[in-house]
């Protein structure tokens, strides 16, 4: 199940049931268990320390719904449902809500709630995996997409630049003997050169200083506003050097 022992939450108001569960379950498994008799008893311990809950549907404080949803706005850890109540939408009702398994208070169940605890334990942690997997397979999407956007982005400023500089080049050849356009056509081509060149340290900088944080953003076109934003205000700055 796990290498340390599985840490056990009881929320359970009668002490002689609370003890029971206490000691089939302290028997049969490698497990600290900790007793909660209400609501308020609850509140001094620290759920997100706790790996599964076995919570009794009535307190004399709360109910398990109530319960149910405090655990749910802290934790995601599995929660099975204790009640002495034969009534099966009750069941319903709390794996609606968020519960992951159901159990009728009896003698019999007692007997086998190691195994059933055993068994939702198990199926979160695979939950937990199966969703970790998609999780990360999510992220190497959304990296690989804003790594294919951003080269787009620079190939699209460096097509621009080479574009310039080789109908500049053409034109330089036509008339070869007019030293003072030649000259002209030169510093164009330089500086879209040096254009090229602010390119290619824009993308060495996004890689090496981590301009850019996929994770941050929501979506793609955020990711690529902060590239054209940041490439703008370079050019502009390229721009107003050379004209100064």
């Amino acid at each position: 199940m796990s290498e340390q022992a599985l840490k056990i939450l009881i929320i359970e108001d009668d002490e002689d049931h609370a003890f029971l569960e206490s000691d089939i379950l302290e028997d049969e498994l490698d497990c600290e268990v900790t007793v909660a008799v209400s609501k308020n008893d609850m509140s001094r311990i620290n759920l997100e320390d706790q790996d599964i809950v076995l919570l009794d549907f009535n307190l004399p404080d709360s109910n398990g719904s109530d319960i149910l949803n405090l655990i749910r706005e802290k934790t995601d850890i599995p929660v099975i449902i204790i009640t002495a109540q034969k009534d099966m939408q009750i069941a319903i009702n709390t794996l609606k809500e968020g519960a992951n398994d159901f159990l009728e208070k009896s003698p019999h169940n007692i007997a086998i709630l190691p195994k059933i605890v055993d068994r939702v334990y198990k199926e979160y942690l695979n939950a937990r995996e199966i969703k970790n997997k998609i999780h990360e397979k999510e992220q190497l999407q959304t990296r690989i997409e804003t790594l294919r956007q951003i080269l787009t982005t620079l190939a699209h400023y460096i097509n621009n630049s080479t574009t310039t500089i080789s109908g500049y080049a053409q034109l330089a050849t036509q008339n070869p003997e007019d030293i003072r356009r030649a000259g002209k056509l030169a510093q164009v081509s330089l500086k879209e050169t040096q254009k090229i060149t602010l390119v290619l340290k824009e993308l060495e900088n996004f890689v090496n200083n981590m301009e850019i944080k996929t994770t941050n953003y929501v979506d793609i076109p955020n990711a690529m506003f902060a590239i054209e934003e940041s490439l703008k205000k370079k050019m502009e700055e390229l721009e107003e050097e050379g004209n100064s």
